[in-house]
């Protein structure tokens, strides 16, 4: 079985991290307002054709695999990327318009993300969305927010905003099934590992400059350790992702049990190296100027979204497990 991206596959990495670190670099984080999904940013993905990634090629997408689709969405992470972009490329699986569908991957209209809150809907996303995208382990629906009435939120997460809007409402598309679940769930899980990565690089290379009694801190067992605890829960949650990602291309009954793992794995990486992060940096990671505390707001909102250790136990009992 393929574990490890290669070729091709870290060609689109590459290409994505390019391109991301330049469309969307975290330092537009830093202002006073949520960094929103701009209309340009929304047009400028569509055009590179990142939101038909895994769209089947008679839809008018790529063709690529589940593969493909984590290693962008890891670069997405890396970035603090605007939860949309996820929310564009889910509404693009749901519809069967081709019309709409089109007017999805060129990015000319937006879509936000919706989740249950009670008995109102939690909506994410850009506040120029003309849709919201809610999926559940069931099915998927696409739903139209004008006309709905939404009151905002305070966001923990500046990369995106945030409201509550009624829970009435209906969708003009929708998809059976748990194919786009389990896509949100392997975006999800990439971008946490995409933080949990960018963590660990952004400490590494801290300590190879920061100095204390005379020393580099990276000599001392006090950050060292931390830092390969780091490395171990990565490459733990790196491979389960991997290893996820294949099943669902190869088409393996238990590909649900090994991405219900790889988000769980994907969400104690991400929230423990980001904090570890701000530790090790010591008083200026906790300050507004610098990038560590973004990286843990961006992940303590991802680890509550496509579920998390929940479901697993029971999945994993009743799963149909292949050798």
């Amino acid at each position: 079985m393929y574990l490890v991206p290669d070729g091709d596959e870290l060609e689109i990495a590459n290409a994505a991290a390019d391109f991301l670190a330049d469309a969307m670099t975290i330092d537009r984080l830093h202002g006073d307002a949520p960094a929103d999904m701009s209309a340009d940013l929304r047009a400028q993905l569509g055009v590179m054709g990142w939101y038909a990634l895994a769209l089947p090629e008679q839809d008018g997408g790529s063709g690529l695999s589940a593969i493909e689709f984590a290693l962008f969405f890891r670069e997405v992470g890396r970035q603090c990327g605007p939860i949309d972009v996820l929310a564009q490329c889910l509404a693009a699986m749901t519809v069967p318009d081709d019309s709409l569908r089109t007017e999805l991957t060129r990015g000319t209209i937006g879509v936000a993300l919706a989740v249950t809150d009670g008995e109102d809907i939690r909506v994410f996303g850009s506040s120029d969305a003309a849709y919201a995208l809610l999926a559940s382990r069931d099915g998927a629906q696409l739903i139209a927010l004008k006309g709905m009435a939404s009151q905002d939120r305070p966001s923990l997460d500046p990369s995106t905003s945030m409201r509550i809007a009624a829970s009435q409402h209906s969708a003009i598309a929708s998809r059976s099934g748990d194919y786009v679940w389990q896509m949100g769930q392997l975006a999800t899980a990439a971008q946490l590992v995409g933080l949990a990565e960018a963590a660990l690089d952004q400490i590494v290379e801290y300590a190879k400059v920061r100095e204390t009694f005379g020393k580099k801190i990276g000599s001392w067992q006090a950050v060292r350790h931390p830092c390969a605890d780091m490395a171990v829960r990565l490459e733990a949650a790196r491979s389960q992702l991997w290893f996820a990602a294949t099943a669902i291309k190869e088409g393996r009954a238990d590909a649900g049990v090994h991405l219900d793992a790889a988000k769980h794995l994907a969400n104690l990486a991400s929230v423990a190296n980001t904090d570890t992060n701000i530790q090790l940096h010591g008083g200026i990671g906790v300050t507004d100027e610098h990038h560590a505390h973004l990286y843990m707001k961006h992940a303590l909102v991802l680890v509550k979204m496509f579920g998390a250790r929940r479901n697993l136990l029971s999945r994993l009992l009743n799963a149909e497990v292949e050798d």
